[in-house]
Formats: structure tokens, sequence, C-alpha cells
């Protein structure tokens, strides 16, 4: 049973957080919204599960070669890929028809998503960048599911915002990746397209989107719709200056090799962030 949990990636559960989002920083929440998207919340997490089973499948050769990612469940042989098959179909049928049964327009965007994923895993993976904006889009459809679970209406700013800051963690991950094989005379080490000598283009790149997304957040702060929203929006300034000093660090330690593999976990397990993160909480308390 743990061998299960680690494979399916239960730590990757707090990304599909994301769907709560839209109601938050819309001022939707409520009780019966709250239920309907925690429900939804486990649905994704059950497919998202399904996909990665099944993306650690095609991945197996590639996940061989990897430093780190050879230690994998599936990719050391620990567990059967017959098994994982099986397991990997019942997860995203169970997720995807919990999904209809919670919010059908919810659920269509939730089999949207594993149509996204699938294509990404047996085709997009290979092409550089392209690659990186379609993990972006998968974050920005977690966002979505959310908006059209409680209708809260799109947000063009938290679009806007969410589409250059996921690309940053994107391309973060990328360029970690690429730093592991700093020495490779291969090609295509990572099996994601790029090579080592794209590492200079990967961090322009991230490093622009990083200030890209502060300066949507910046202008959203100073727009009239956060002064209908919030009692004190000034405490919001706080807020952008604790997710620049979060980005800085961010590339910091990708520079230094010190960065986990996934930006992502890193953010919910690293001591910073979650300081970073509990006092934003309590500045955004004190704008409301």
């Amino acid at each position: 049973m743990v061998d299960w949990l680690k494979a399916i990636r239960i730590h990757h559960w707090p990304k599909n957080l994301l769907i709560f989002l839209p109601a938050l920083t819309g001022h939707f929440v409520t009780l019966e919204k709250f239920w309907i998207l925690l429900a939804l919340f486990f649905s994704l997490s059950f497919v998202a599960s399904g996909l990665y089973l099944m993306n650690d499948l095609l991945d197996i050769e590639n996940d061989k070669k990897h430093p780190t990612k050879k230690l994998r469940l599936i990719a050391s042989g620990t567990l059967s890929t017959k098994n994982t098959k099986a397991i990997s179909l019942l997860l995203i049928a169970i997720g995807l028809l919990s999904s209809f049964a919670t919010s059908f327009y919810a659920g269509i965007l939730i089999f949207f998503y594993i149509i996204l994923v699938s294509a990404y895993s047996m085709r997009i993976k290979r092409t550089p960048f392209f690659e990186a904006i379609f993990l972006t889009l998968g974050y920005i459809l977690r966002i979505a599911i959310g908006v059209l679970a409680v209708d809260t209406g799109v947000s063009q700013w938290l679009m806007l915002f969410s589409f250059f800051f996921f690309f940053f963690l994107v391309l973060v991950k990328r360029h970690t990746e690429l730093l592991l094989y700093k020495n490779s005379l291969e090609d295509d080490p990572t099996g994601r397209g790029y090579s080592i000598g794209d590492i200079n283009l990967i961090q322009s790149f991230s490093v622009s989107s990083a200030f890209l997304s502060l300066l949507v957040f910046g202008l959203y702060i100073s727009s009239p719709k956060v002064k209908a929203l919030y009692t004190s929006p000034d405490y919001l300034w706080a807020v952008a200056l604790l997710g620049l000093f979060w980005c800085i660090n961010v590339m910091a330690l990708v520079q230094k090799g010190k960065m986990h593999n996934d930006p992502i976990v890193f953010a919910f397990t690293n001591k910073t962030s979650l300081a970073i993160f509990f006092m934003s909480i309590f500045f955004i308390i004190l704008s409301l």
C-alpha cells in the first residue's frame, strides 16, 4: 500500500487545490460551494494519479536512465506494469465518474484534462518549450474547473498571473533537470527535447515569466476591482514583495543546484516557502 501511495504521487495532490482559487480570490466561498469543490478536488486527484501512472509506463525507458527517476517504483521494477495499468485505469474511471456526478460542466473539463495530459504524454512532451506551455495549460485548466464548478466568473487577472507564474515553475523544473546532465553528451538527455545548450534560454524565459507574473499582480492591486473586494488593499503590496523574494530564492537555489526536482513540491515542503506562504496569508487577512 505504501508503494502504491508513492507511485500515484499523493504528495502531488496539493496542486489540485488550485480549483479552490477562483472562489477564494473572488470571495465566493460558501459551505455548499466548499463541499462541491472538495469533491472535485478528490475527483481530479484520482484522475491525476491515474495519469501519473500511465505517464510512468510510457516514460519507463527514459526514467531508467535518469539520476533520480530510476528509483521510482515502476522504473525500478518494484511494481509490475500489468498491475500499474489496471490501477491507472481504475483511478481515472473513479475520478471521472465522480466528477460528472458532482458537476457536469466540471466533469467535461476534467475529461478534457485527461485528453490534454494524454496528448502530452504520448506526443507533446518531446517538443521543447511547447511542452512547457502544455503543462502550464494543465494548471490553468485546474483553475477553470473551479470557475465552472461554482460559477464564479472568469478573472482575466487571475488567468494571466497564473499562466506566467506556472510557466515560470515549469521552466524551473526543466532547468533543474538539465543541470543534472550538464556533463552529458546526449542530444536529449531528459527526453523532453531539450539539449544542454538550452539552459541559458530556459533561464531567460523563466526569469522573464516570473517578473511578468509579479507585474500582473501589481497591476491587479492597482485596479478598481481590488478596491471593491478589499477594504485595505495596500497590504497586498507586502504579498507582492514576498512573492518577489520567493521567486528570487527559487532562481538562486536552481543556480546552486539545490532545487527540488519539482518546484511545486518544493513550495509545500521548504521551510522558507512555508514561512512566506503563511506571512502572505496574514497580509491577505489584513487586507480584507
